[in-house]
């Protein structure tokens, strides 16, 4: 359902700390790049890469908060609509969809488009990526709670696509909840609609992140690490294909009004070794450069 009267903010926020990987920064830009320019306002969240110490359990807490704080501040000076935040790693929804569901009163559906719930706890994993629903839904460390004035409801949410980590969704409180969810297997349109009519909130708010796509179709994702490709392909749970969550989007989107749409963990592989190559040619690089592109994964 299409509003051309909403005053709509594009948000990039290229946060890296809540993965603690780097290459999200240019993932984010290359999204903003790609992402059909529209009219609205515009804003960029600018990083904090100074307080990147682990506190309270977590990794860089104080960065990803103060960058947090920054896009609330952002946000609110726009007093928007509607919001696009074009990330970055997951928790770059935090500050968006607390002032959104704060805005519509509650009256609000989430579509939680992600191969992971997000749901952990600073006890049980310590990159903040995964704990901004927990966060959301009033769970979690104190000082990132507080930053969401009016949590989620269990009701509210709705999971599209999880294939791993589902244990955290066993975790005190967050088992007894009861969040609901369709699988990769299961996922179709008329599902998501049915489960909209119940409730038939005033607003949709879509958090979706690029990881829930199978890795073999799209590779610009996390999981799809070059270097082992070929045994992680075997291993990695099936994800969606693109046509499948655009097809289920396009149809939320003609029916419900969506106001708050989060696409995170765009992981470019390819134009991250183009870089590494280019910065080690004759003319326009450094010939001295041995440094090949290696990174630090649980994959």
């Amino acid at each position: 359902m299409t509003n051309r009267n909403k005053k709509n903010l594009r948000l990039l926020f290229p946060q890296w700390q809540g993965g603690m990987n780097r290459p999200y920064v240019l993932g984010a830009k290359l999204l903003n790049y790609l992402a059909p320019k529209e009219h609205g306002q515009f804003e960029e969240v600018s990083l904090d890469e100074n307080n990147l110490d682990k506190e309270n359990g977590i990794n860089a807490k104080q960065a990803i908060l103060n960058q947090a704080k920054e896009a609330r501040k952002l946000i609110e000076k726009h007093n928007p609509d509607s919001l696009v935040v074009l990330g970055g790693d997951c928790s770059v929804d935090l500050a968006p969809f607390a002032y959104l569901n704060e805005k519509y009163n509650g009256d609000i559906a989430v579509l939680w488009v992600d191969a992971h719930p997000d749901v952990s706890l600073p006890s049980n994993f310590e990159n903040h990526h995964a704990q901004v629903l927990a966060n959301l839904l009033g769970v979690g460390d104190d000082d990132f709670v507080k930053e969401v004035p009016k949590p989620l409801k269990p009701e509210q949410v709705l999971f599209l696509g999880l294939s791993s980590m589902l244990e955290e969704l066993k975790t005190d409180p967050i088992h007894e909840m009861k969040l609901q969810s369709i699988s990769p297997s299961d996922l179709d349109s008329s599902k998501v609609l049915a489960w909209l009519e119940e409730r038939r909130p005033s607003a949709v708010m879509i958090h979706f992140d690029l990881d829930v796509l199978d890795m073999m179709e799209f590779r610009s994702i996390l999981q799809a690490n070059p270097s082992k490709f070929e045994d992680l392909k075997g291993k990695i749970p099936k994800g969606l294909s693109m046509e499948t969550i655009i097809e289920v989007l396009q149809d939320v989107g003609m029916k419900y009004n969506v106001v708050g749409l989060g696409i995170t963990e765009h992981f470019p592989w390819d134009a991250l070794y183009l870089n590494n190559m280019l910065n080690r040619l004759p003319l326009i690089g450094d010939v001295n450069n041995k440094n090949k592109l290696e990174y630090n994964f649980p994959f």
